[in-house]
C-alpha cells in the first residue's frame, strides 16, 4: 500500500480507537455548523429559490442529490453527467439540489428554510449527500460582503460536524427518507486530500442505523494504486469527467437500489401538547430541544408532529436547528381550551404517542375530554401525562403513563438545565412505549 493510502488506514485506526460518536450527537457550534441569519450572495440565493420551486412542484420525486458544484454538474451548469443522470436517475424523478461553491453553513440555511419542505405525503425515498470540500477554500461571498471563517485551516472535525448536522436535518425534516452520505472525493492537492481523509475517517467511525443512513467512501474508485487521483475521472483535480460521474453512479448503485426498493421509513409520531413549557421562549429553554436527541440517541425512530413550528406564540423561528420543531405548544391555554380544540389540533396528524404537559390546576374532566379526543383519532394512542391525575382513562391497548416532573407542567423552564431535567423524565416515560428495536 502506498503512502497516502497508508495514512488513511492509520487515521481510521486512530479514530476507531476513540469513543465512537453517535450519528445523533448534538454538534458543537463552529463556523462549519453555524447557520447564517441570511445569505446575501445572489447566485446562491438563485439556486436556493430554484430548489424551493422544484420541491413545491414535485409530484413523484423519489430521489434527491444535495451538494455543491460536483452535485450541481450532474445535470446543471456544464451538465457533465447529464447523460448518466438521465439514464440512471430520471426514472426516479430526481431533484438536483446542487449549488456551485456551496459551504456547510449555507447548506444549513438551505435545508432548514425551504429546500426540504416536501409535503408529508410526497417525501423522496432516498437523498444522496456530498458536501464539505468548499469549507477548505471559500472565505468570502456576495462580492466580499459576506465573510466566512473557513479556508485551508478549517479543522476536519468541524467539517465532519457540518456534514452530519446537515444529514441530521435531512432525517428530521424528511422522516420517511433514507440517506446516503458520501465521503469527500479525492482531490489533486495532496495536503487538502489528507484533510479530506481525516473528515472521512471521522464519519466512517460514527455509529448509525444502517437502515436509515449509509456512509459510502468512494476513494478507492477514484485513486490509482500509487494513491494519486485517476486523472481520467477528473477535469481539474476536483470536478468530475463523464467517466467520473459514471464511477460515482456505479459506486452507489447497490445501496441506492436497496434503499429505493425498501418501503418508506415509518417513524413513531409523537405529539407534544402543552402550554408555555412546551412552546418555550427559545430553543435552549424548551424541553423539546433535548427530548428529541435523547430519544434518537436511544435508537428510536421518531417524528414530532404538530401544526406549530416556532416559539413565542408561533412567531419566533427556533434558534437551534438540532431538533424537530413541530409541536402543539400553546402558551396560556388550559386543559379546558385543549379539551375544546383537540379535534382541530389533530386535523392534520394522527399521533402514536402524545405527551400532555399542562397546568397543575386543570381538572380531571378536561383531562378525560382531551384523552377521549385522542382515542377518537387513534384508538391505540399512548399518552404520557405530565400531571399526576388518577382519573385519566387507560387501557392495555392505549395506556396513559404519568410522568411526574416535580413541578407545575405549565410553567416554562427558567434555564437549560431545568429543560434538560424535564426532557430526561419524559424520555424515560416515553421509551417503554416505543416499538422494540430490531
Amino acid at each position: 500500500m502506498k503512502p497516502i493510502l497508508t495514512l488513511a488506514v492509520l487515521l481510521a485506526s486512530v479514530f476507531a480507537a476513540q469513543a465512537a460518536e453517535n450519528f445523533w450527537d448534538a454538534k458543537p457550534a463552529s463556523p462549519s455548523t453555524t447557520r447564517p441569519l441570511e445569505v446575501r450572495d445572489d447566485y446562491w440565493n438563485s439556486q436556493f429559490h430554484r430548489v424551493n420551486r422544484e420541491v413545491a412542484a414535485a409530484k413523484n420525486c423519489q430521489l434527491v442529490f444535495f451538494g455543491d458544484s460536483i452535485t450541481w454538474s450532474w445535470s446543471l451548469g456544464p451538465a457533465t453527467g447529464k447523460a448518466i443522470w438521465e439514464k440512471q436517475f430520471v426514472p426516479n424523478h430526481p431533484i438536483n439540489m446542487g449549488n456551485s461553491g456551496d459551504i456547510t453553513p449555507v447548506m444549513l440555511h438551505r435545508v432548514t428554510r425551504g429546500n426540504l419542505d416536501f409535503p408529508a405525503d410526497r417525501q423522496p425515498k432516498v437523498a444522496v449527500l456530498l458536501c464539505g470540500i468548499n469549507n477548505f477554500g471559500v472565505t468570502k461571498s456576495a462580492g466580499g460582503k459576506e465573510v466566512w471563517d473557513l479556508g485551508a485551516n478549517c479543522p476536519p472535525q468541524d467539517i465532519a460536524d457540518g456534514q452530519r448536522a446537515i444529514a441530521q436535518v435531512f432525517r428530521r425534516r424528511l422522516p420517511q427518507t433514507r440517506l446516503i452520505m458520501l465521503g469527500l472525493l479525492p482531490v489533486a492537492d495532496r495536503s487538502k486530500w489528507q484533510k479530506c481523509q481525516q473528515v472521512n475517517a471521522i464519519q466512517a467511525a460514527v455509529t448509525r442505523d444502517p437502515d436509515e443512513v449509509a456512509f459510502i467512501d468512494l476513494q478507492d474508485t477514484f485513486l490509482l494504486p500509487d494513491g494519486t487521483i485517476n486523472k481520467s475521472l477528473f477535469t481539474d483535480g476536483l470536478h468530475l469527467t463523464v467517466e467520473g460521474y459514471e464511477a460515482w453512479a456505479q459506486g452507489i448503485a447497490p445501496k441506492l437500489d436497496e434503499f429505493l426498493k425498501a418501503p418508506p421509513l415509518s417513524p413513531v409520531k409523537i405529539m407534544l401538547v402543552g402550554g408555555s413549557a412546551t412552546e418555550g421562549t427559545d430553543s435552549n429553554r424548551s424541553y423539546r430541544c433535548y427530548l428529541d436527541g435523547m430519544l434518537r440517541q436511544k435508537g428510536h425512530r421518531i417524528d414530532f408532529v404538530g401544526s406549530r413550528h416556532k416559539h413565542n406564540d408561533n412567531k419566533s423561528e427556533p434558534d437551534s436547528y438540532q431538533f424537530d420543531s413541530d409541536h402543539e405548544g400553546h402558551s396560556g391555554k388550559s386543559f379546558a381550551w385543549f379539551a375544546e380544540n383537540m379535534p382541530v389540533l389533530l386535523g392534520q396528524n394522527t399521533p402514536d404517542i402524545v405527551v400532555l404537559q399542562l397546568g397543575a390546576e386543570d381538572i380531571a374532566q378536561d383531562i378525560i375530554s382531551v384523552i377521549a379526543s385522542l382515542h377518537a383519532k387513534n384508538p391505540s394512542v399512548k399518552v404520557v401525562l405530565a400531571h399526576p391525575d388518577k382519573h385519566a382513562m387507560s387501557s392495555a391497548s392505549s395506556p396513559v403513563v404519568v410522568a411526574n416532573i416535580g413541578r407545575d407542567p405549565n410553567t416554562k423552564a427558567s434555564s437549560a438545565e431545568e429543560a434538560q431535567k424535564m426532557a430526561v423524565i419524559l424520555a424515560e416515560a416515553i421509551s417503554p412505549l416505543m416499538p422494540s428495536k430490531k
